[in-house]
This record gives C-alpha cells, structure tokens and sequence, in this order.
C-alpha cells in the first residue's frame, strides 16, 4: 500500500492487485463467513453499507483481472 491521500471526508489509497484481493477476501468473510454480535457497533457500518463496499470491491477486483488479462 502506497500513496496514502487524506481528505476531510474520504481517504485514497493505491493497492496492489493482490493487497486489494486480500481485501476483498476479507470483507467477504466479515460478511459471510462469521456471525458478528453489534456488527454496526463492531464493523463501524451497518451489514447493508458492508455488502454495498463488498459488492463495489468485487467489481473492482473483476475489473481489474480483466484489465490484466488484456495487456
């Protein structure tokens, strides 16, 4: 991870494919893999706003994979 930019209400991040993956994959199992008592007072975001950055990072991940297989 690398180029860390802070703003007031959002931060951007460079990953590496795999760091993203590794991300992805560990959302994933937050969300489907264990059950999680307070999961909003725990995870800091309800289980709905979870799965809508989950579903945005699989999109990510494919978009990527199929950007990489083409070059």
């Amino acid at each position: 991870m690398r180029n860390i930019e802070n703003k007031p209400d959002r931060a951007t991040v460079d990953l590496t494919l795999n760091e993203f993956r590794i991300l992805n994959s560990a959302m994933n199992e937050i969300l489907n893999g264990l059950r999680i008592r307070g999961f909003r007072a725990r995870v800091g975001a309800t289980r709905r706003e979870a799965d809508i950055l989950l579903d945005q990072l699989f999109n990510a991940v494919q978009a990527s994979r199929a950007s990489a297989a083409t070059d």
